[in-house]
């Protein structure tokens, strides 16, 4: 499988790569020294992220009081978590190049969800690395952009199975032998991302078939069903029909209140939709 993965990569013209700030604050996730005034220059170095975070901040989504005209002021406005994650989004999303015959704003219209969701699960039962879920939410179906850039027809036949119904991983294994959230693992390695997010990314289609259960893959794992089910606009008994239920329980989240908490997950705004503009 290894080298199968091995051979898409040599077939993609040229690998997405990300600035070095958005590499460093991802390495810096869970790092409580992390100094906000050094994220805050590095962030200006870069202009392309720069502007778009600013753009982002001054949005309605945020409702500041003033506009905000620096990094600096941002990070003060909403402190430094908030603006890794704008940071992180934003250079992730520059990164991944347009493609033929794809919908890329529905492709991160639904990774944010994901993303966002994801948070939401790991702030909710207290985990120390909900970042890491929220990171690995964004980008755990950048494998799925590889394909394409390596193989559009194959990956284009994927997508018309899966539209038809049938499970997205079975049909990636059955055409080329692995899965679009392995190789997403091994663009993770590439990028030089900690072992936590790239077992995160790898474990997230089916998280309970670990020895070692990852908590941040059982909250992707279940923000991406939500995400996928709200793209399709599936009602809340249709939802709960295929529910990742028992990723749901190994959250310690109990499962007669599926139903009240779905809702709120669903409404909640990601406020990173001013990337796609």
């Amino acid at each position: 499988m290894k080298l199968q993965i091995e051979q898409l990569f040599k077939q993609i013209h040229k690998v997405p790569q990300v600035p070095e700030v958005v590499r460093t604050l991802i390495t810096q996730l869970n790092d409580p020294n992390t100094n906000v005034n050094d994220i805050a220059k590095n962030v200006e170095k870069e202009q392309v992220i720069s502007l778009k975070v600013l753009k982002l901040v001054n949005s309605a989504h945020f409702g500041l009081p003033k506009k905000i005209g620096s990094i600096d002021e941002a990070v003060i406005m909403l402190g430094q978590t908030k603006l890794k994650t704008l940071v992180i989004a934003s250079g992730i999303v520059s990164s991944i190049p347009a493609i033929p015959n794809f919908n890329i704003k529905e492709f991160w219209s639904d990774s944010f969800r994901t993303a966002t969701y994801s948070k939401w699960l790991a702030d909710e039962i207290n985990l120390d690395n909900s970042d890491i879920a929220y990171t690995a939410g964004l980008i755990n179906d950048l494998g799925t952009i590889l394909l394409y850039l390596s193989d559009a027809k194959t990956a284009s036949k994927i997508d018309q199975q899966v539209e038809a119904g049938k499970n997205r991983a079975d049909q990636e294994r059955k055409y080329l032998g692995f899965t679009s959230q392995e190789v997403c693992g091994e663009l993770c390695r590439r990028w030089h991302f900690s072992e936590e997010l790239i077992n995160t990314v790898s474990q997230s289609e089916k998280p309970l078939t670990f020895n070692k259960i990852s908590f941040p893959a059982c909250a992707v794992c279940i923000a991406k069903y939500i995400s996928k089910s709200t793209k399709s606009k599936m009602e809340d008994e249709e939802i709960l029909l295929n529910f990742p239920s028992k990723e749901w329980q190994q959250l310690g989240l109990e499962i007669n209140n599926i139903t009240k908490v779905l809702p709120t997950i669903i409404a909640l705004e990601s406020g990173l939709d001013g990337l796609l503009d």
